[in-house]
């Protein structure tokens, strides 16, 4: 329905061309001259411009949406009527295009580019339901895109209305404004529909974008289209993209409820839910299948960490205790001998009361810097001569420690230190027998530090700690540049998967390998070989909707009777 001519100027603007047409109204390319701003004048045809309904559908969009400021609908500036009596809406200007053309087109949008648009249509609805308007047209034909795919822009409210939110219709003529196809049930059938209704019509928009199609045969016929509404109230929703997050898929259908009870109840609860849904999408967008999963190389490296260090723990705790064991042996041995020899070299001074001759072999004796501890008792059990002053005169002062061992010739070793002892340092102690010819003549006890054993036992317990740290750093960084390969290539393998996954049948891996991953690339390649030679010569892409589905006009329908859907 074009128009003979295009006029020079409307009202103030000046008209630099046609932006679109459609069955009710043309859209010129206007120019505010005052203010220096390009605008869309929106006029009705001159074959309906006399008709009082379509004046006043025309002008009920510029009353609906003329007062509503939002980034997500385009802007009303001004109505007026031209020189041959049509009535014209200035507004908003966009370079864009509709979402149906654009599809239309270029095919679908990625998914994190749907639902960002949904979103943003979401919030242009729920601040127009605040405002009292219900669009009662929503669809990708009326849905202006900006700046590529960046930004979506609510238009055309010619059949919107005025209202509270959730605010029955009154009874009327039963004349009903939409497109069937994107149309809530309610509304179908001539009920009272409100922001709920807008909501549905959101959801087929999101149903359309994550499918590539409609969810219910699309047809004119109220009749029909409410009988498939009835036999299959919740559509199956298949979406294109295998990534797509479960939580997207339940708020299609949430939004597709046939109940306004059951739906969303306004647009700020959709956009919550789909700011959930794009975090979702955006953690498993990379690799679907890498999403909640233990890599292999973790679990390889930490099964063979585990082993080896089972393995090394065994055998440096054996070597450890061994080594323990021999040092202690030394220190025993060295302590046990170098007691005989005191208690060899006092017993003739016992057996003659030489105290002073005890005394002097006693403090000789003390100057080893690994005695701590000695002293001499006769065969009453008194004290003659010790290193600590005190005991002298008094009976063997009691040890402070567990008995450890009996060695040969009846002598004692304990760990542990010398009650009264102001040093109270721990130490091994030796008791010793003193004998001459067989008699027992007093008894000598000897203490030697424990230090170097200790010391001893430090140095093996941190060099063995080293070496298992070692060996595991070793074992990790070895498994981890030896599993990266594989580990690739079974990430290069899930990718082609994905791909067919997507319908591309005619990848193919080209990478060549005699081992067992050589085997896999080759039977996914016959796989897709089998899949490609299953496909229809003329199979229409996936991702690309027809321009039917895309671009449907508005109606005015009479709802169908009672009794006709009961029929």
């Amino acid at each position: 329905m074009g128009e003979p001519t295009i006029p020079r100027t409307i009202g103030r603007y000046r008209i630099d061309g046609v932006l679109g047409e459609g069955a009710m109204a043309i859209v010129y390319a206007g120019f505010d001259p005052g203010i220096d701003r390009p605008v869309a004048i929106k006029c009705l045809h001159r074959s309906i411009a006399a008709d009082p309904g379509s004046r006043q559908r025309f002008l009920q969009e510029a009353r609906a949406s003329g007062h509503l400021v939002h980034p997500n609908i385009v802007t009303i500036f001004d109505t007026g009527e031209t020189e041959d009596g049509r009535k014209y809406i200035a507004m908003e200007r966009l370079s864009g295009e509709t979402l149906a053309s654009r599809v239309a087109r270029d095919g679908l949008p990625p998914l994190a580019v749907a639902i960002e648009l949904v979103s943003q249509v979401a919030a242009a609805l729920d601040y127009a339901h605040g405002q009292g308007v219900i669009h009662h047209d929503v669809k990708p034909e009326n849905i202006m895109l900006a700046e590529d795919w960046h930004y979506a822009k609510l238009s055309d409210f010619g059949i919107a209305e005025r209202r509270a939110a959730h605010l029955n219709l009154q009874a009327g003529d039963r004349k009903t404004g939409g497109t069937p196809a994107y149309m809530a049930p309610e509304r179908l059938r001539g009920e009272s529909a409100d922001a709920r209704g807008d909501l549905f019509s959101l959801g087929v928009v999101l149903y359309w974008l994550i499918t590539g199609k409609l969810p219910w045969p699309d047809t004119t016929d109220l009749k029909r289209l409410l009988r498939e509404r009835q036999r299959q109230p919740r559509p199956t929703v298949t979406p294109l993209d295998p990534a797509t997050p479960p939580m997207l898929v339940s708020i299609v259908r949430t939004l597709l409820a046939p109940t306004p009870e059951a739906r969303y109840q306004n647009g700020a609860e959709v956009i919550n839910d789909l700011r959930l849904a794009r975090r979702e999408y955006e953690r498993t967008s990379e690799s679907p299948l890498a999403a909640r999963i233990i890599s292999l190389r973790l679990r390889w490296i930490g099964a063979l960490s585990a082993i080896l260090c089972l393995v090394l723990l065994v055998g440096l705790a054996a070597i450890y205790t061994k080594q323990n064991s021999a040092v202690t042996g030394l220190a025993t041995d060295f302590g046990s001998t170098l007691g005989r020899m005191v208690a060899s070299e006092s017993a003739e001074n016992l057996l003659l009361n030489d105290d002073a001759a005890t005394r002097a072999l006693v403090a000789d004796m003390s100057r080893n810097g690994q005695i701590h501890y000695l002293a001499i008792a006769n065969r009453q059990g008194s004290v003659v001569a010790s290193t600590q002053a005190s005991d002298v005169g008094r009976a063997l002062p009691a040890i402070a420690g567990a008995r450890q061992q009996t060695l040969d010739d009846g002598v004692e070793r304990f760990l542990g230190r010398v009650a009264e002892d102001n040093r109270g340092n721990e130490m091994l102690l030796f008791d010793v027998p003193i004998r001459y010819q067989d008699k027992s003549v007093g008894q000598l006890r000897l203490g030697v530090s424990n230090a170097p054993l200790l010391a001893a036992q430090r140095t093996t317990f941190w060099v063995i700690a080293a070496v298992l740290a070692i060996t595991l750093m070793a074992l990790v960084g070895a498994a981890y540049w030896l599993f990266r390969q594989p580990l690739a290539l079974l990430g290069m393998l899930g990718d082609a998967m994905m791909r067919v996954a997507r319908a591309d049948y005619g990848y193919r891996i080209r990478l060549v390998r005699r081992d067992e991953l050589g085997r896999l690339f080759a039977a996914f390649n016959l796989m897709n070989s089998a899949l490609q030679s299953r496909q229809p010569a003329e199979a229409p892409m996936p991702t690309r909707p027809t321009a039917e589905d895309a671009a449907q006009p508005t109606l005015v329908m009479s709802p169908p009777a009672a009794n006709d859907d009961a029929r």
